[in-house]
């Protein structure tokens, strides 16, 4: 007989969730030091102290993490960076412009190379314009991305864009980003993402609301395709593990509507927290042609909250729901793997409906301090709850869905940058713990 589902561990990690969309707004920032922030110190010789010190301010201008000082929820093509979190990377460069290097190994492109370039300058009311080009050697295919968007009015709140791109796309909740899946590939043989090739046009319209979100409404026409597993996908470590098929998708062309809200929070110097979400409600069909007919909504809402000068509290919680018509298994919602439920494998849950709630919780145990360099030993400790299933009424009924609940702890060398975690599946008591590494907070 199978033990009850835990739905009192997945009730509690909602209601934190929940909690999370008030403490940003009762937890003054300058009231938290940050003990990611260390002073700079002028010896070459490293300082240990332990991580409940609260470390002083930097001095004006002073940054010593690695520029990422604000927390988005990554979905998106990524083309164009936010116009704040713009002007703030690039103020003490004095630029208006950025190239990058895109780099990926995945198994269904192998290795995918190519470049990135940006242009924008948002006090001046100018176009802002991104895009990538790649070259997938595994497939012999270009692959590229286009976003122009002009501001149409100061300050430059309301604006209207255009986007094009082909690219190797992947589920919206597959959220390993490309270094890190990259090295799992090579090293453990493994790969945390489903592919399939989406190419579109899409034209916009969006709405900078301050202290509230980005209000956004799409036109897109968008065509996929399934990939199949590359011949030349080569691992380094593991070379006799099996790799993974790439399973295939629902062909065909989408053309939808999309109403998206997006807020970004910001990193201060005082406290790393605040509430950040990605919300969108997409229809395709419905007398817009295509060959997919279907409403679907998806929430990602998150928080992260510093309860004291070395303790911080991460917090997420998912919902996907499929109103009406048929989704393609392309946009069916997936749970499982190191992006959610981390005890259980790889997309072990599918379906049109989604809940999934995740805790975390990181305690600075030792801080390690040079000049401009931070680093020590954190403390983690979490628990995920959630399901993804399918429903053939129009209600969401997760109250009649086995929630499934993962828990566990693990160590990080500091707060955004390498985590070991060991997650064990909680309704199964003799289940073995299951070892991931990460190169970036989960959430």
């Amino acid at each position: 007989m199978k033990p009850a589902p835990p739905r009192a561990a997945s009730l509690v990690v909602l209601a934190l969730a929940a909690l999370a969309l008030a403490l940003p707004a009762l937890v003054r920032a300058d009231a938290l030091p940050d003990s990611s922030r260390v002073a700079p110190d002028s010896s070459t010789v490293l300082d240990f102290a332990p991580g409940t010190d609260e470390a002083p301010p930097f001095g004006e201008g002073q940054d010593l993490e690695r520029g990422d000082r604000w927390l988005r929820a990554p979905f998106g093509d990524a083309l164009l960076t936010d116009p704040d979190a713009w002007s703030e990377r690039e103020r003490d460069r004095d630029r208006d412009q950025h190239v990058g290097l895109a780099l990926d190994y995945n198994r269904v492109d192998a290795l995918k190379l190519g470049a990135s370039y940006e242009l924008q300058s948002p006090e001046r009311m100018l176009p802002r314009l991104g895009a990538r080009l790649e070259y997938a050697f595994g497939r012999d295919r270009v692959l590229y991305g286009a976003q122009l968007e002009q501001p149409l009015a100061p300050p430059g709140r309301l604006a209207l864009g255009v986007t094009m791109v082909r690219r190797t796309d992947h589920s919206d909740l597959q959220q390993v980003d490309d270094l890190e899946n990259s090295l799992a590939l090579l090293l453990g043989r493994q790969d945390y993402r489903d592919y399939f090739e989406r190419e579109g046009v899409g034209a916009y319209l969006s709405w900078r609301v301050p202290d509230f979100s980005t209000i956004s409404f799409h036109v897109r026409n968008d065509q996929y395709r399934s990939l199949l597993l590359s011949n030349e996908t080569r691992s380094w470590l593991h070379t006799d593990r099996r790799l993974r098929d790439n399973p295939a998708i629902t062909e065909g062309t989408a053309r939808s509507l999309t109403l998206r809200l997006e807020r970004l929070a910001h990193r201060t110097r005082r406290m790393r927290a605040g509430l950040y979400h990605w919300v969108e409600l997409e229809r395709a069909g419905y007398g817009m042609g295509g060959d997919f007919r279907y409403t679907r909504a998806l929430a990602d809402l998150r928080s992260v909250v510093r309860l004291s000068p070395a303790t911080t509290l991460s917090l997420r919680a998912v919902g996907g729901h499929s109103f009406s018509g048929s989704l393609p298994s392309q946009k069916e919602f997936t749970l499982g793997g190191v992006d959610g439920l981390r005890a259980h494998s790889f997309a072990a849950y599918r379906g049109d409906r989604l809940a999934l709630s995740q805790a975390e919780i990181d305690v600075g145990l030792w801080r390690m301090r040079a000049h401009r360099i931070e680093g020590g030993l954190h403390a983690l400790a979490f628990v995920d709850a959630g399901r993804a299933w399918r429903s053939d009424g129009p209600g969401f009924d997760l109250q009649r869905q086995h929630v499934q609940a993962d828990g566990g702890f693990g160590l990080g060398t500091a707060e955004d940058n390498l985590r070991v975690y060991f997650a064990k599946n909680l309704q199964d008591p003799g289940s073995d713990f299951v070892i991931s590494a990460r190169l970036q907070r989960p959430f």
